[in-house]
């Protein structure tokens, strides 16, 4: 039904396009100043972290966005420890010691171009995956057949927590719109979690599996959603492009504006594979 009913919609656009008399206009936009974007995460587990600085490119560019080079980034705890990334490829910054820890707060300064960035974050505590189910589905309701997995574990107490759940199939990240899960406990708060269901795209026999469970900020959070948000903004009545929240700021309140965002977090993972009809996976 779900295929019949994609069927119908794509020849009503078509016959809608065919019946209107259109001219091609060919729009030029300005292109704005490049601005520094900032992606990085530090996490409760050992490093390295990465911190990958990049600029902004033309909206309608098809090329690579340009990479920062030569910049001076350094995280510092709120327990006194500061440390310089080393730049191992360009625009990816590296830590060599400083390691992540439930409670703290880091600090990500940037000196780039004459400008001076801070960005801010915490790591918040963490929540344990205690396992994963995996069963053998046949097609239905427009999904293809496969294994499917779910998700089972204890809510944090606390309320207002967030979360950001990372699948991988076969070592590869699952990173399409789609494939991206952040959740908050609105409705779930310190309740055990069980028959979550974590992939719409089926799983192979044999498949290793691993999940990241990752605890994160409120605004991050936020950030996560709005990104998601714009990137599948589209079809016949997409919403406005809107800017997505950044917690990068220039300490001139004059200086040039950043883009992107420095998250801190806490993850657990659990993995295994795939191997019969159905099963579970254990820590």
């Amino acid at each position: 039904m779900i295929k019949h009913l994609k069927t119908y919609m794509l020849m009503l656009a078509l016959l809608l396009t065919g019946a209107a008399c259109t001219d091609v206009i060919d729009v030029e936009l300005p292109e704005g100043e490049p601005l520094l974007v900032v992606d990085g995460w530090i996490y409760d587990t050992p490093g390295p972290y990465t911190i990958t600085l990049s600029t902004t490119a033309p909206y309608f560019g098809n090329a690579e966005t340009p990479r920062v080079t030569g910049a001076t980034v350094r995280i510092a705890d709120n327990e006194g420890f500061t440390e310089e990334l080393i730049e191992v490829a360009p625009g990816k910054y590296q830590t060599q010691n400083i390691r992540g820890k439930v409670g703290n707060t880091y600090t990500l300064s940037i000196d780039y171009d004459g400008e001076s960035y801070r960005a801010v974050t915490n790591i918040k505590p963490g929540v344990t995956v205690d396992y994963l189910t995996y069963e053998f589905k046949e097609e239905s309701g427009g999904m293809d057949e496969g294994y499917f997995l779910k998700f089972f574990g204890q809510e944090l107490e606390t309320e207002g927590d967030h979360y950001h759940l990372r699948m991988y199939q076969n070592d590869q990240y699952l990173s399409e719109p789609g494939q991206l899960i952040f959740v908050s406990d609105q409705m779930v708060d310190g309740n055990y979690i069980h028959d979550l269901q974590l992939n719409w795209e089926p799983f192979s026999l044999n498949d290793k599996v691993k999940l990241e469970m990752l605890v994160i900020t409120e605004d991050t959070y936020q950030f996560l959603l709005e990104l998601s948000q714009q990137i599948n903004n589209g079809g016949m009545f997409p919403n406005p492009i809107a800017n997505v929240r950044t917690n990068v700021v220039n300490t001139s309140s004059e200086g040039k504006k950043a883009a992107g965002y420095f998250a801190g977090a806490s993850i657990d993972t659990i993995e295994g594979t795939i191997s019969a009809e159905s099963g579970v996976i254990n820590r």
